[in-house]
């Protein structure tokens, strides 16, 4: 789990902000639940993948507990409880840090931030391809322009599935084995399953069909899947998610995989990941859940959302993109130059910060070079230098450190002024 450090943080909030931003302009309320759950929340229907890799505790009534390891299944419980009287569609945005057991590695930590947004209480196409929209307009302005959509339909698998008579448990478990890269033992176990041979080939003919532009894919597979008249319906709805989002995301980024899956077991319908270029691992993905609200408790609501892997992207910004993380800087630095000009120094460095300017105030009096040093090195733009003469004159001298301008300002002028250092940095950024 890592500590997030000074240099750090900056980038760390701008991607949170980010988040935020896209919450107000596509109309997602902000909720926050505890980082710990009942361990019954994840155990109906979040898939072996995740169960094994849990934060799992009990407290001192024997109530068992997990530290998230995600964050849709404590957003379903909220609208199956507390806002289920909600109008619908409700559209619910989060950014928490989740927890999971995994052995660190790129991209993998055991503390990771996401940023979620999830629509509840619309079947229709247009919430899931909103879902592509949102992250890539989130990748945008993060300045990240490699990128595509690995898209898949979980609901093409489970109608062949279905058909075949194969129980919704042990679809869970196939799917799974798809999602490790396990093709070979989930077509082994349909083939053991089924009650009819020409279902297991149909699975095998989606599990094996090659990824490729996604309009193009869909069409190739449905010619396959001619008679599976439920799966053929399924693609069709994979077929107006993508031509929604292909208004706004460009249609060469949207790949689909035929045998792609996620480890999450309650997935119903379309998936997606995306993936950056020289990324090993997803950088977050999500897909419709269309069952999860009422099989904790509430009435059937169908459900569609993702997260952006927060952790992941920052990783891969500085380690890939190159971006260098640079700490928050006082704007301004006040320095006192004698002992006697410390109180004034005080009163000012106040002045200042009530105007709205960032100001870090020196404790012990230096000279002006060594002052000039320090503020290089903390890496203030501007210098106020407050001596024997400022405090006799009842004024601070305002070095812009660019060598743009140096001011000598009453004290009483300061709220007004220290303004415009504000605009300063402004214009010359």
């Amino acid at each position: 789990m890592d500590d997030i450090l000074p240099e750090e943080i900056p980038l760390h909030r701008s991607l949170v902000e980010t988040v935020r931003l896209l919450f107000r302009l596509y109309g997602y309320r902000e909720v926050e639940t505890p980082p710990v759950e009942y361990y019954e929340l994840f155990a109906v229907k979040s898939g072996q993948e995740i169960l094994s890799h849990m934060y799992v505790f009990e407290d001192v009534h024997g109530r068992r507990l997990v530290l998230r390891p995600e964050m849709t299944a404590p957003i379903a419980r909220l609208v199956a409880g507390k806002l289920s009287r909600s109008p619908r569609p409700i559209r619910l945005g989060y950014v928490a840090d989740c927890y999971r057991l995994d052995e660190p590695q790129w991209g993998r930590r055991r503390r990771f931030y996401h940023g979620g947004f999830e629509i509840f209480g619309s079947k229709e196409p247009a919430a899931d391809a909103e879902c592509m929209v949102i992250f890539d307009d989130f990748l945008r302005r993060v300045g990240i322009r490699d990128y595509y959509f690995k898209v898949g339909h979980v609901g093409v698998h489970r109608a062949i599935m279905s058909a075949a008579g194969i129980e919704d448990d042990d679809q869970d478990t196939i799917l799974g084995l798809l999602d490790r890269g396990r093709v070979e033992e989930a077509e082994e176990s349909v083939r053991k399953l089924a009650k009819d041979r020409e279902a297991a080939t149909l699975f095998k003919e989606v599990a094996a069909h090659p990824a490729g532009p996604a309009i193009e894919t869909i069409d190739e597979l449905m010619a396959k899947l001619s008679k599976a008249e439920r799966a053929c319906k399924e693609l069709e709805n994979l077929r107006k998610i993508v031509k929604l989002a292909s208004q706004v995301v460009e249609p060469a980024r949207i790949i689909y995989y035929p045998g792609f899956a996620r480890g999450l077991s309650y997935y119903t319908g379309f998936i997606f990941e995306v993936f950056g270029q020289g990324a090993e691992i997803a950088l977050g993905g999500g897909g419709r859940y269309d069952g999860l609200v009422s099989l904790i408790g509430g009435p059937e609501t169908p459900g569609v959302g993702f997260a952006i892997g927060l952790t992941r992207i920052m990783q891969y910004l500085t380690d890939r993109l190159m971006v260098k993380p640079q700490p928050d800087s006082p704007l301004a630095l006040v320095a006192p130059l004698a002992e006697e000009s410390i109180e004034f120094a005080f009163r000012a460095a106040h002045e200042f910060r009530r105007a709205g300017v960032p100001t870090e105030l020196e404790m012990a009096a230096y000279s002006p070079s060594e002052a000039i040093r320090r503020a290089e090195r903390r890496g203030a733009r501007f210098l106020v230098l407050i001596g024997r003469r400022e405090v006799e004159s009842k004024t601070v001298s305002v070095r812009d450190l660019e060598g743009r301008f140096q001011e000598e300002w009453r004290v009483e002028e300061i709220y007004e002024r220290a303004e415009s250092l504000l605009g300063r940095t402004r214009v010359g950024s």
